[in-house]
Order: structure tokens, then sequence, then C-alpha cells
């Protein structure tokens, strides 16, 4: 596991407490327990899925979950890999931004067309975290290179050079 403290006075205390709370969400995410799993967010959290659709609030979490869990995520694996950073607002906030994903029972391994990228709002109450605000997304770097990127930058610039030249004044 890789931590780094980016800002703001995260020491050791915190990034236990961070740690316990994603390895809760792993726990009971992989027992295929919704309630459980939403009942580490605040209750009105906001969770943005990897696909962009919002949760609003611990109960539509835990809804929601528990189908996926009966469905689309049946039998699945919530594995943390990193947590890349975590930076204090203020005493009791911190934001963490983590990598992971979610494996199918054929899958031993995070591949790189799996991985996300999760930021999460984070707030301590008494020596407890939970989470405020989670958002996850699909890791796909942006290409910069090679014969495909070639083509589409051009066919971006042709498409746009086409609008503009279609709203000048004739």
């Amino acid at each position: 596991m890789q931590t780094q403290t980016t800002a703001g006075p995260a020491g050791p205390a915190v990034l236990e407490g961070v740690r316990t709370l994603l390895d809760g969400l792993s726990e009971h995410w992989n027992a295929a327990d919704g309630a459980g799993y939403a009942g580490l967010f605040t209750p009105d959290a906001a969770y943005v899925q990897f696909n962009g659709v919002v949760l609003e609030g611990r109960q539509e979490i835990a809804d929601t979950h528990d189908l996926m869990f009966r469905t689309m995520l049946y039998g699945t694996r919530l594995v943390c890999e990193d947590i890349e950073s975590v930076r204090m607002v203020d005493e009791h906030t911190a934001v963490v931004v983590s990598t992971g994903a979610a494996l199918f029972p054929w899958q031993r391994e995070v591949t790189a067309k799996r991985r996300s990228r999760q930021t999460l709002v984070l707030v301590r109450e008494g020596d407890r975290w939970t989470v405020a605000s989670f958002h996850n997304g699909r890791v796909k770097p942006f290409p910069t290179s090679g014969p495909l990127f070639a083509v589409a930058a051009k066919a971006v610039r042709l498409r746009v050079d086409r609008a503009l030249r279609s709203r000048q004044p004739r």
C-alpha cells in the first residue's frame, strides 16, 4: 500500500482511521451487505457511481447496493489497492484519493481495465470516520500519441473548425 499525505496534519492516527474505514467498506461489500456498507456513510452522503449515476443519502446507497449485490455485482469482492493521498481540510474533515476495483470471482487481480479511482470526503465523529461524499471513476488515461490519436485529433480539429466557420456572419 502506498500512502502519501499531501497537506494538513494527517498523522498516523488519521491514516489508520482512513484505512479502517476503507477496510470496512471492503468487508461489507464482500459480504454483499448493502446496509452495512451504507452504514459507513453519513445519512446525507452523496455517492457518484463509476457510470456517473448519483445516489443521495445512506438509504439510497443501501438499497442500490443491495440490488446490485443480488444482480450485476453478484459475487464480487472490493479491493482497495492504494491510498494515494490524504489531505486534511480541518481537524474533522479529510479528502482521500484511492484506487481499487470490484472483482468478479473469476478475476484474481485488478487489471487496468477494471481499475477505478475514488475521491472521498470523510468526516470524523469522535474516533470514527464516515463518508460524506464519494466519487468513483474508471482510470482511463487520455491517449496522447500513436496513429489512432493522430486521426482522432485531426477529426476533432476539422469538426471544430467547421462549426466555427458556420457560426461566422456571412
